[in-house]
């Protein structure tokens, strides 16, 4: 949808395929930053491989803007191009929209409260999802049965191999977050330490940075799939490192996919007015 949208505005718009993802082999890393970072930088490159076989040549700018998780790629890749990963590309412009910025103080505690105002059924998959993937990258446990209840323990490496989606693996969910997690795991969830805390500071600081384009971030105060304080801590973050970014709030009745349908044309009218 954002590529349809960028391109049908001029622009060459590049949706990144992550790792696992679509036809890729093996498992999606979920919310790992660095490969998201290098799967959008390495079709950035190809778009520019095929743009030149068609007799055209992108210009070395890049605007980057993505939704939920791809909020998180967003800020990953444009640390990376900032860094000078591509000897030509370069960032032009930021505006992620409600992504999970700040797993540790943010979205997992919010996941966690009950009372959060956060929706239980998704943030159940959100949970699950990350769980077994930091256990496929860093091997936090030696079953499912230490991380989630039963049955849910046994189900949950055929749930997430990669071959099903939302609306397939959250009906075989509990629909409540104090019904998957064993006691001992939540808690190593608010507490991390050890191979759980590197899983969280791989995911997290992608804000930590100093952006040298303009940025603006967009987010809803009523979002309920991801924690808004995601966004107020990106903008803390930022504001440390001498940054300050642009915030847009869509407000306490705004929903999660609501940022997506404002935010994408939203960040296509600022990036057109930083041409």
């Amino acid at each position: 949808m954002a590529a349809i949208l960028f391109a049908g505005a001029g622009y060459a718009g590049v949706a990144p395929d992550y790792l696992g993802l679509g036809l890729g082999p093996g498992f999606h890393p979920y919310g790992h930053a660095g490969s998201e970072a290098s799967a959008s930088l390495d079709l950035l490159r190809a778009a520019r491989t095929v743009a030149g076989s068609h007799g055209r040549t992108l210009e070395p700018r890049v605007f980057v803007t993505g939704f939920s998780q791809g909020g998180q790629a967003a800020m990953a890749l444009g640390r990376v191009l900032q860094g000078g990963k591509d000897r030509y590309l370069r960032l032009g412009a930021l505006a992620p929209i409600s992504g999970p910025y700040d797993l540790r103080r943010a979205e997992i505690p919010a996941a966690l409260n009950p009372k959060s105002g956060l929706d239980q059924r998704t943030s159940v998959f959100y949970l699950s999802y990350a769980i077994t993937t930091w256990d496929r990258l860093y091997g936090l446990y030696g079953s499912p049965s230490a991380a989630f209840k039963q049955p849910y323990a046994g189900r949950m490496e055929k749930l997430f191999d990669g071959r099903g989606d939302f609306e397939q693996i959250s009906p075989k969910l509990p629909t409540r977050v104090s019904d998957l997690l064993t006691p001992r795991y939540r808690q190593w969830l608010l507490h991390p330490s050890g191979k759980l805390a590197r899983a969280m500071r791989d995911a997290d600081g992608t804000c930590d940075w100093k952006p040298q384009v303009p940025v603006r971030l967009y987010g809803a105060s009523g979002d309920e799939q991801v924690a808004y304080s995601d966004t107020r801590s990106c903008v803390r973050a930022l504001r440390a490192h001498g940054v300050r970014p642009q915030v847009v709030d869509f407000g306490p009745k705004a929903r999660h996919f609501t940022t997506m349908y404002v935010g994408l044309p939203g960040a296509l009218r600022w990036f057109g007015t930083l041409k």
